[in-house]
């Protein structure tokens, strides 16, 4: 242990930061455009360029307090952009402004405890106390806000973070060596120890960054997987697979299960004379539209094919699907399109059926798809109901 002096480990740890540094930017180039990888890769950079000014002299004849002020500063700066995209990660704002006061607080705490009072000790106090502020943050924002379908990740990475604040809570409690004389590089042995766990500490901060974003990668898969490309709503795929489920448990607890099958009117129309990538913006509104009314009732809206939507309602009854289905209609009735090239009207026949005791969502559809041709029947732009 004799041999384990703060050059080495400094020297280590300054390699161990830019390979870290240098690897995970690797991951923006597949991620090119997405801001919270790019802020953790430049907060790794800014770490690592805080380890070479501890670990390299600086070139010029300046002030020690100089290099300790411009260490600390790139160590807020990493800290802080690390923070923030924790903050994005779990679908927050980046708390900017209170970050900034603690930065600023703090390396005017630096200042003076190296120009006006010098004071090692009292300086790696503070920078434990931040980090373990920093630490603590981001792990509470993973722990409090994590979505649902990303909660595993988060909460490893919490651990590791909730790890890091424990390090450097032992760190601030390690006394400096006698004889130190303000210089880190001979802060003593206890304190070298701790930076050696820190290594490890840091390799595994970095695992649980690409955890984290390994996890958001395949969530998001999994959900472009269940989208129709143009409208945003569910495929046609999904919607079946949802609805088959929802309607079984809706006869299993006899409770209604509507069906609605909406078609815009004319759209083969609207494709020939006025063109592909103009049908696409008429669907693109349509499917917003239907989304705005239903006002988190959308779930199990789905686009069937072409220019038919689905819409499949658990715990509604003849009535209620009915008297939806006319708001549906004229409200897509009252949203033309409005483009440069006019406005276009968008109207909509729709057929709705309600399940009986035989199970079967296709059964279902097939009802709403033959009270929809009695709407288009009776002149389009109206609503049917099944029979039964």
């Amino acid at each position: 242990m004799t041999t384990l002096d703060f050059p080495t480990i400094a020297a280590i740890g300054l390699l161990l930061n830019i390979g870290l540094a240098a690897g995970f930017s690797l991951i923006l180039l597949v991620l090119r455009r997405q801001t919270v990888p790019r802020l953790w890769a430049a907060s790794m950079w800014a770490g690592a360029a805080s380890t070479v000014l501890v670990s390299v002299p600086l070139p010029l004849p300046l002030p020690a307090a100089v290099g300790i002020l411009a260490r600390n500063g790139f160590a807020v700066l990493g800290s802080m952009l690390m923070l923030f995209g924790v903050a994005l990660h779990v679908g927050r704002r980046a708390p900017v402004r209170p970050a900034l006061v603690l930065g600023a607080g703090y390396l005017l705490a630096i200042a003076w405890f190296s120009v006006a009072r010098p004071d090692l000790g009292i300086r790696l106090a503070l920078y434990s106390a931040l980090i373990i502020i920093w630490k603590t943050w981001e792990a509470w924002l993973l722990l409090r806000h994590a979505p649902v379908d990303v909660r595993r990740s988060c909460r490893l990475a919490a651990v590791v973070f909730l790890l890091d604040a424990t390090l450097f809570l032992v760190r601030a409690l390690i006394p400096v060596a006698p004889g130190a004389d303000g210089d880190i590089l001979r802060a003593g042995l206890p304190m070298n120890v701790t930076y050696v766990g820190g290594m490890f500490v840091m390799l595994a901060h970095t695992f649980a960054l690409v955890l984290l974003i390994v996890e958001r990668q395949m969530v998001d898969l999994r959900r472009l997987a269940r989208r129709d490309g143009l409208t945003g709503l569910l495929n046609r795929t999904a919607l079946m697979g949802d609805g088959e489920q929802q309607l079984a448990q809706s006869l299993h607890q006899q409770q209604p299960f509507a069906a609605m099958l909406l078609d815009l009117d004319h759209f083969k129309r609207i494709n020939d004379t006025r063109g592909h990538p103009v049908g696409d913006e008429v669907l693109h509104h349509a499917a917003r539209t239907l989304r705005r009314s239903l006002r988190g009732r959308d779930q199990l809206l789905g686009r069937y094919g072409g220019e038919e939507f689905v819409l499949l309602l658990p715990d509604t009854g003849m009535e209620q699907a009915m008297a939806l289905a006319e708001r549906l209609r004229a409200t897509l009735e009252a949203s033309p399109l409005q483009r440069d090239g006019g406005t276009i009207v968008i109207t909509a026949s729709i057929g709705v059926a309600v399940a009986d005791a035989v199970p079967g969502l296709e059964s279902l559809l097939a009802r709403a798809d033959a009270a929809l041709y009695r709407a288009k029947a009776a002149g389009r732009n109206r609503v049917a109901g099944d029979l039964g």
